[in-house]
């Protein structure tokens, strides 16, 4: 198989247009004409995975780094770092809090370099524009903010709000984002492209995220939001064909990860605390962010087997589907995975003692959509959620298209969200990183000697069986050294 850099690498350049949330299996080619043409003229990865858990930020780290959240350290949206903040408490939505772990880390929220980095090594960049939250966006270029326009926030930059001159002020937030959406494109088409410089050009549109956690997956919204999302495609595309630029840009579409109906919903704190009263206080001092469970700050780890208890409270619970082990050892308990195998084998301090997967269904909506999930949130209005192991939350959509990649492919080799940046890197001439969890997709691109790609099927069980007559499975994918979790079993 060729491993080489392409001959035109130092002139190409690359969009990546990301829509949140996109369900691939709800992707409508009517709907969205424009997608459906890159598609037509691409390549399309048909098996395509988030990283776990299949939150956003996460899922932006991934797609930066080209790493598992083991190696890149954006663990959860919402995580406990002792000491980050003055409650411990990291939300990577906010720029603010991601930069107060830059402090407390010494310049390291993120472990790895990102693709932003590397460009910036040869006095290059990459542009980000999106509607989503000012972390998101700022995930992707962290060192370079003065090349982010972010409907929600200047990062307190003056030179951000001297751009709206040019762009004009920033739509009111409504629901779908038509607005907000054609903004951000905006931002692309007239800031962006003309300059060599921004060799990589991201824009993130939080539809139709936004719109399915408020109206659901199949709503009328939903669907006016994902019609908004290829408007915006389709004039990012004209606008470089417009300026002669398209044949020197790939375009990459793609989501960060699926969505489920929310069936049932409650916080993981709350059962924590039932968990702490049925099982008569006989717990360690525990606190929970997102789906995991952690050490309260300022007490030690407990022994992996004094959360035994807590493990089989959870599995009898009718809204557990799996518990993953994240501190060492934890993995022996009865019933419990390790986390580590769902990030490709590594885990960093940042990893919880315990994640916790709510139960999901192949149960369809009042939309006639597949796909349930007993949701960790105590936020009753969200419609459909995302996070956990299930099938549902775990797949996303990814195509390209352009002078590097094949056309009117359709590959069923499985990819991830690890997959983007050795990809990028590879086309851009940079030199990758080590380590790497994700892996070039030479399947796509043109012209590449294509050896037919193995991808073996993993099983993952628990090292010793639980209580439980159903015992949790995860089936992983495998190709090469790089691993992607397809899901849980259903429960």
């Amino acid at each position: 198989m060729t491993t080489g850099v392409p001959a035109d690498a130092a002139k190409r350049r690359v969009l990546v247009i990301g829509a949140d949330g996109l369900r691939p299996d709800l992707f409508d080619r009517a709907l969205m004409p424009n997608v459906a043409a890159l598609e037509a003229t691409g390549i399309r990865f048909a098996d395509h995975h988030a990283a776990y858990p299949s939150h956003t930020r996460v899922n932006m780290s991934s797609l930066a780094t080209g790493t598992a959240p083991g190696r890149h350290g954006i663990v959860a949206n919402t995580m406990l770092v002792a000491g980050a903040t003055s409650d411990h408490v990291v939300d990577t939505s906010s720029y603010q809090h991601l930069d107060a772990l830059d402090r407390f880390s010494g310049g390291r929220a993120l472990f790895v370099p990102t693709l932003a980095d590397l460009l910036a090594r040869q006095g290059e960049r990459v542009a980000v524009a999106g509607t989503g939250s000012s972390g998101s966006n700022l995930l992707w270029t962290r060192n370079d903010r003065a090349r982010i326009v972010n409907t929600g926030s200047a990062y307190g930059i003056a030179d951000l709000y001297d751009l709206r001159e040019k762009l004009g002020e920033i739509p009111e937030a409504a629901w779908p984002q038509v607005a907000r959406t054609r903004y951000a494109a905006r931002a692309v088409t007239d800031l962006f492209l003309d300059d060599p410089r921004n060799r990589v050009v991201v824009v993130w549109f939080s539809e139709p995220d936004a719109s399915l956690h408020r109206f659901g997956l199949g709503a009328p919204e939903t669907i006016e939001a994902m019609r908004v999302v290829d408007e915006g495609v389709g004039e990012m595309v004209a606008a470089l064909e417009r300026s002669g630029l398209r044949d020197r840009f790939d375009v990459v579409f793609l989501s960060d990860h699926g969505h489920s109906t929310v069936r049932s919903h409650n916080s993981l704190r709350d059962y924590l605390i039932q968990a702490a009263a049925d099982l008569g206080g006989h717990l360690p001092p525990l606190v929970t962010a997102s789906d995991f469970v952690y050490a309260e700050p300022g007490t030690p780890e407990p022994e992996p087997e004094r959360l035994a208890p807590l493990v089989a409270w959870l599995y009898a619970q009718p809204w557990c589907d799996v518990v993953f082990a994240g501190q060492d050892g934890a993995e022996a308990l009865p019933g419990v995975l390790p986390l580590a195998a769902l990030w490709n084998g590594a885990t960093n301090p940042r990893r919880p003692l315990l994640a916790v997967s709510p139960r999901w269904s192949h149960e369809a909506n009042a939309f006639g959509v597949p796909g349930t999930v007993s949701a960790l949130t105590t936020q009753a209005a969200l419609k459909s959620s995302h996070g956990s192991a299930s099938p549902y939350d775990m797949h996303a959509l990814m195509i390209a298209n352009g002078p590097s990649f094949r056309e009117g492919i359709v590959s069923d080799v499985p990819t991830g969200a690890v997959d983007l940046a050795p990809t990028l890197m590879t086309l851009l001439g940079l030199p990758a990183p080590e380590p790497l969890d994700g892996r070039v997709l030479w399947e796509g691109l043109r012209g590449e000697a294509r050896e037919a790609l193995a991808a073996a099927d993993t099983v993952l069980e628990p090292l010793v069986a639980g209580r439980r007559d159903d015992s949790p499975r995860l089936r992983l994918h495998q190709v090469g050294n790089t691993s992607y979790v397809h899901g849980s079993a259903v429960s």
